[in-house]
């Protein structure tokens, strides 16, 4: 005897509805797991990129430091280069103006520059001669000047001036 007027279905276990969500549910795992996995792709391939850009930058560091070494050197050597030269031309207008400056009544025989001395051998007529129109100007150029007269057979006195700058701070080779 029945109780019921239809006949039993087999009752699944899950119904059409709960299978539709189980898909979904799967679908959104899977592409989670996917996009996980491309995330950690990514992430391995930035860290892979930020490692050679660091030893990038390291080598770029070490290039710009020599760089900047030899820019320095460069600039040392123009600043000597320039002082040398700046010194060249004090001495050569010094020189010149020394010649300038020697009167008609002393004949200049020789002139023999040093680093840091000058020696003249020459003639004039008296010491005196000497004294006021040479050596005034000598001595307003070099720190120690110097001078020995002997008399010579014409009447003439020959003479030899040492002068020497005891600081060549202004003065090259």
């Amino acid at each position: 005897m029945s109780y019921s007027f239809i006949a039993p279905k087999p009752k699944p276990l899950f119904s059409l509805f709960s299978k539709i969500w189980l898909v979904f549910i799967g679908l959104t795992l899977f592409l989670m797991a996917v996009f996980n996995f491309f995330i950690m792709y990514k992430i391995g391939a930035f860290q892979s990129q930020s490692r050679q850009l660091v030893e990038l930058r390291e080598e770029y560091r070490a290039k710009i430091e020599s760089s900047e070494a030899q820019i320095a050197f460069i600039e040392h050597q123009k600043a000597i280069a320039e002082g040398i030269y700046a010194s060249n031309d004090i001495l050569r207008e010094s020189i010149k103006n020394l010649f300038d400056l020697v009167p008609d009544q002393i004949t200049l025989s020789r002139v023999v520059m040093e680093k840091n001395a000058l020696v003249i051998y020459g003639k004039t007529p008296s010491k005196e001669t000497y004294n006021f129109l040479l050596a005034s100007p000598l001595r307003s150029i070099f720190h120690a000047s110097n001078t020995v007269f002997y008399l010579d057979n014409d009447g003439y006195y020959r003479f030899v001036s040492t002068n020497k700058i005891i600081d060549s701070a202004g003065f090259n080779e």
